[in-house]
């Protein structure tokens, strides 16, 4: 665990003090910046002799600049920053005496990182009023923002001692000390504070980030018991006592600080997460599987947490198996406990899709996206699902609800007009594509499929200048669009146009994927529509061989090659199976009726 101030548990062990400080104002304001590093100086303080080195100035003039320092206060506030700092500098020309003039000016600067003007319009303050502790803290500011902690440390030491009461200057002189990596002062100055001000939770945690540095662990112990006493109903502090424990090795102390916890708060969740950290510790993870259920069961552990925790049991399955079985139960308990909530459904989503349940997993997804529609790679995964599955129709209604928030998204129009090419609405298809494709300005790899996509639609609506003027344009953006080669090569086959072009086209587009089961298969064909049987016959058979699952218009082609071949009863056989199988030509029928090749 990684302690920190707040007590948030991390989970690295127990590390260095963070080089962070606290309580500098300009800080907050402003980041640090790479000025040369100053020399330690510390200005006059009370009771030294202020300087005296001034102009006589009238009563008139002092009036003036006071009324000066007023605007440039009013316009610094209104934000006329330039004009307040032309103010100011006019009331110290009017008033060289008037020190919160140049204050003003040193703090416009430092705010600006302007250091060096800063540091001397501020110098000429604290010569003015060398006691004006305000002045001071300003410097000790910019020389924090000049990476001299060291001139900070002795601006706040000499603060502190000229106010042994003052919180603020303490409290600032703690942030610089641990800054700096003095712990050991920084420890001293907090047990100061703590006899001002009494027990506090900050102090105590800060001496806890001390003594634990300092692997002063009895005493961080005895500082984390004195806390809980304080504070007995506070969670954190068992926790943080609990991480204390093991640190030294002693889990079982740990363990009972952790179920002191669900003494005053039966329902926490975070007790039963520390119980099953212990559990997993002690090599009994059954037991802890059990806590970490409990805590899946509480709506106060967060979504997000739960989420963190099912997506490492899924990186652990792959090498304990046993773990994909938690990572589903934890899973369904998530949903359980946030039926309302997107993200429960996403999580198993994404637990089903990595389980190969592609159809349970786009339905999660598809029910994320309903509760929160405003992810556009939600409906994207969804709608990939749905091609996956080859579920179009879905695919044309999941489309057509994302369009309702993202309209303007072009890769939506995509997966629209494929869902209505596939469905064989050419016309719907089009529209769809062609103001996809207006969309798709600034992405040529999206035009490139829309222009693909157009060619196929054309195609199919008989409007092959169309058809094919957008499959040039398409190689136009990339001659090797190995799909958009394969389509116009194939529909030129079937319509025995062109076939020495659609030959080289279908050859190089093997040459981009050569085992692709459906360009073997346009390659073949136009050997056959060439009158190169033989030729067809062999890369057909090939496409067949490859592929999972020959698909109808595959396998007829194959009949219609071996009928050509003479091989009669084998092309029936081809087509039948074509039957089977789904997607032939409408002369299918007619062939294994008539047993005999029709074209």
């Amino acid at each position: 665990m990684r302690w920190t101030p707040t007590g948030i548990r991390g989970n690295t062990g127990w590390r260095s003090i963070p080089p962070q400080l606290v309580a500098l104002s300009l800080l907050l304001l402003l980041a640090s910046c790479g000025s040369a590093r100053e020399h330690v100086a510390v200005s006059p303080m009370p009771g030294e002799n202020k300087m005296h080195e001034q102009k006589e100035v009238s009563e008139a003039d002092r009036l003036e600049s006071t009324a000066l320092l007023i605007e440039g206060i009013r316009q610094n506030m209104a934000g006329n920053t330039s004009r307040a700092i032309s103010l100011f500098q006019e009331a110290s020309e009017k008033d060289p005496g008037n020190d919160a003039a140049f204050y003003k000016l040193a703090k416009i600067h430092a705010g600006f990182r302007e250091l060096r003007d800063a540091r001397a319009f501020l110098d000429k303050a604290l010569q003015i009023d060398p006691g004006n502790h305000e002045y001071h803290m300003l410097l000790a500011d910019i020389h924090i923002l000049n990476d001299n902690i060291e001139g900070a440390i002795a601006v706040y030491e000499h603060l502190a001692q000229s106010e042994p009461d003052n919180v603020e200057y303490h409290r600032s002189l703690v942030s610089a000390y641990l800054h700096n990596e003095q712990y050991t002062h920084a420890l001293n100055v907090l047990r100061h504070l703590e006899s001002l001000v009494g027990f506090s939770r900050e102090i105590s945690l800060q001496k806890q980030q001390i003594l634990v540095n300092q692997q002063r662990y009895d005493e961080a112990i005895k500082e984390a018991e004195k806390i809980i006493r304080f504070f007995p109903e506070e969670s954190m502090f068992y926790e943080l006592l609990g991480d204390l424990y093991m640190e030294i090795g002693q889990p079982e102390k740990a363990r009972d600080t952790y179920e002191q916890i669900l003494t005053f708060d039966p329902d926490s969740y975070m007790a039963r997460l520390l119980l099953a950290d212990y559990h997993n510790h002690v090599d009994d993870p059954e037991t802890a599987y059990e806590y970490l259920k409990e805590a899946f069961l509480s709506p106060e552990m967060g979504i997000e947490s739960k989420a963190r925790v099912i997506f490492s049991y899924m990186r652990w399955s792959d090498a304990e198996p046993v773990y994909l079985s938690h990572a589903v139960e934890l899973s369904r308990i998530l949903l359980e406990v946030h039926p309302g909530e997107a993200e429960a459904y996403l999580v198993y989503g994404d637990l089903l899709y990595r389980d190969g349940q592609f159809e349970l997993a786009r339905d999660n997804y598809l029910e994320g996206a309903r509760l929160d529609p405003s992810s556009l790679s939600v409906w994207q995964q969804v709608l990939s699902l749905d091609l996956r599955l080859q579920d179009f129709q879905g695919m044309l209604e999941h489309s057509d609800m994302a369009l309702e928030y993202f309209f303007e998204q072009p890769i939506l129009f995509l997966f629209n007009g494929l869902a209505n090419m596939q469905l064989e609405d050419y016309e719907a298809a089009a529209s769809s594509l062609e103001y996809g494709l207006m969309l798709a300005v600034a992405d040529e790899d999206l035009q490139q499929d829309f222009l693909t996509m157009l060619g196929d639609t054309y195609y199919f609506l008989g409007h092959h200048s169309h058809s094919d003027s957008y499959y040039q344009q398409a190689l136009e953006l990339n001659p090797d669009n190995a799909t958009a080669l394969n389509n116009y090569s194939y529909h030129l086959a079937l319509r025995r146009e062109r076939l020495d072009d659609a030959l080289r086209m279908s050859e190089r587009s093997l040459e981009l994927d050569p085992e692709n089961v459906a360009f073997l298969d346009t390659f073949g064909w136009i050997h056959y529509q060439m009158g190169d049987f033989e030729e067809a016959k062999k890369w057909i058979a090939r496409s067949i061989a490859l592929a999972e699952e020959a698909s109808g218009a595959v396998l007829e082609h194959f009949g219609d090659v071996l009928y050509q071949l003479g091989d009669r009863q084998e092309a029936i056989l081809y087509w039948e199976k074509a039957d089977q199988a789904g997607g032939g030509s409408d002369l299918l029928h007619k062939k294994i009726r008539d047993r005999t090749l029709y074209e």
